[in-house]
C-alpha cells in the first residue's frame, strides 16, 4: 500500500500543498477578473470564459497548400509567434507562470486556424486526493477524540 494515503504527515503535507494551490487559482482569478474588467482582454482580442482565456489565431489558407507531414508543423509555428504578444501580456501581469495552454486546429467555411485555451495549471490540487485528505484527517481526529473522551469517562 502507498504510504501517502495512510501516512498523516504526509496527508496533512498533501492537504497544505492543496489548500496554497487553491490560494494561487483564487488570486489567478481576481488577476484575471480585474484584466476583463478593465478591458485589457478585449483590447487585446482575448476572450474570458469562465476561469479560462480563448484566442483565435487565424492562419493564411496558403498554408494549406503544404505537404501534410510539415503543415502541422508550419502552423504551430505561426501559432506560437502569434502567441508571442500575449505571452508578454500575461507575463505583465503576473500569471504566466501559472497558466498553461492547450489548442485545437478548427478549419471550416469560415475559419482557419487554432483557438488557443489558457486555464490555470494545478501543480498539487487534485479533487480526489483533496476529499481524501479532508476525510482521512477528520475520521482521525473524531478517532482520537472518542479515544480521549472513553479514557476521560472511563477515569471518573
Amino acid at each position: 500500500m502507498n504510504n501517502n494515503y495512510i501516512n498523516p504527515k504526509l496527508v496533512i503535507k498533501s492537504l497544505t500543498s492543496a489548500l496554497e494551490d487553491i490560494s494561487y487559482f483564487n488570486r489567478y482569478k481576481s488577476i484575471l477578473s480585474e484584466i476583463e474588467s478593465d478591458g485589457k482582454l478585449k483590447k487585446l482580442g482575448l476572450i474570458k470564459r469562465g476561469h479560462d482565456i480563448l484566442v483565435g489565431v487565424n492562419l493564411n489558407p496558403e498554408l494549406l497548400m503544404y505537404t501534410e507531414d510539415s503543415q502541422e508543423s508550419v502552423e504551430l509555428k505561426f501559432v506560437s509567434d502569434a502567441m508571442k504578444k500575449y505571452t508578454d501580456f500575461l507575463e505583465k501581469e503576473g500569471i504566466l507562470d501559472s497558466i498553461k495552454a492547450d489548442y485545437e486546429r478548427v478549419l471550416s467555411d469560415d475559419f482557419y486556424g487554432y483557438v488557443v485555451k489558457i486555464s490555470y495549471k494545478y501543480r498539487s490540487y487534485v479533487k480526489k486526493k483533496f476529499i481524501y485528505d479532508i476525510a482521512y484527517l477528520s475520521i482521525a481526529m473524531t478517532t482520537v477524540g472518542i479515544g480521549i473522551y472513553t479514557a476521560l469517562t472511563s477515569l471518573l
